[in-house]
Parts: C-alpha cells; structure tokens; sequence
C-alpha cells in the first residue's frame, strides 16, 4: 500500500487535480516524477542532508516546468515543507488513488510469451467480469509456467498455466488411495 504520508500527499494532490479536471495529466506528471527520482545520484541529491534546500530546488525547476500547474504548485509545496522524499512513491500512490476512485485494479498476466494487445483486452475483461472490477494488467515473461497463463490481482491468483495444472494434478494424486 506505500508509505502512508505518501499517500496522503497523494490523496490531497487527487483532490485538487479533480477539481480542476486534470487527474489524466497530473497522474502522467506524478509517474514521470517518481522515475525522475529514482537513480541514485538524483535520489541522494534530493533526499541526503548535503546539499541545501534551495539548491535542490533550483536543480529541479527544469524538471518543474514541462508539467501541469497543480503538479507544479504540489511540488513547490512539497519543497516548502522539506517533504521531497515523497515525491519517490508519488507515481503509484497517486495511481492507487485514482484506481480506487474509479473502480480499477492493477494485476500481472504471467505468460510464456508475450500477449498480443487485443488477447490481454480480454483477459482483462475475463477477469474483471470475475471480479467485479475493471483490471489493468501488466505483462511479466515467466517460461518456467511452460505454457498457458497466471493472472495475480491483488491476492487473488487465477492458474491457468501448464505448470499449474501439473501442480493440481501431482497434489490429487499424492493425496488419493492406492487401493485397488
């Protein structure tokens, strides 16, 4: 669920970002600037006690102005109150926000080979119709499976690969009586 100060960030910033009918482009801005942040040396820059505020901020602000006014403002404000450190989770807890709001969930497709576009539309839809949700799906490359599919959806697990089923298989037959 990430860090709860980031998700409260994330909240509020979903909150404003509704309102001025820009929850598209703010979540765009919030996952770029989770990627932004994430090397190493862009990380210990922003988070590490070294370098001053205002040297921080002023290495930013190329950052700043490609995006949306209210992510702008949102990451002035997190600079003004020495909350950068939130803007590493940022991406997904606004994300997680603007899925919960809109009844979507995230999941994995495990596949041997990758999926083509209209093949995971439906598996998404498969599924969602299971569940009751609209499910967005990742695509994860796993040969171990041999073949076939593994979906993951928050901690439900829908098997329908070859190594699954081989699984099922070896369990009924391990547990069933010899007698004969």
């Amino acid at each position: 669920m990430g860090d709860p100060v980031t998700r409260r960030w994330a909240e509020a910033l979903y909150e404003v970002a509704k309102k001025a009918n820009a929850v598209d482009d703010v979540q765009r801005d919030t996952e770029r600037l989770s990627a932004e942040v994430k090397p190493a040396n862009v990380s210990a820059f922003l988070f590490g006690s070294s370098v001053s505020q205002e040297a921080r901020i002023a290495k930013f602000e190329p950052v700043l102005k490609d995006l949306h006014p209210k992510t702008q403002s949102f990451v002035r404000l997190l600079f003004d109150r020495r909350r950068q450190d939130v803007l590493a989770g940022i991406g997904q807890a606004f994300k997680d926000k603007v899925y919960a709001e809109t009844g979507r969930v995230e999941g994995v497709c495990e596949v041997v080979r990758t999926m083509s576009d209209e093949d995971i539309k439906a598996l998404e839809a498969s599924v969602g119709k299971r569940i009751g949700k609209t499910v967005v799906l990742t695509q994860r490359t796993v040969p171990e499976l041999i073949g076939g599919v593994r979906v993951i959806v928050g901690a439900r697990l829908f098997d329908a690969s070859v190594k699954g089923r081989l699984a099922t298989m070896r369990e009924r037959l391990m547990s069933s009586s010899l007698t004969g």
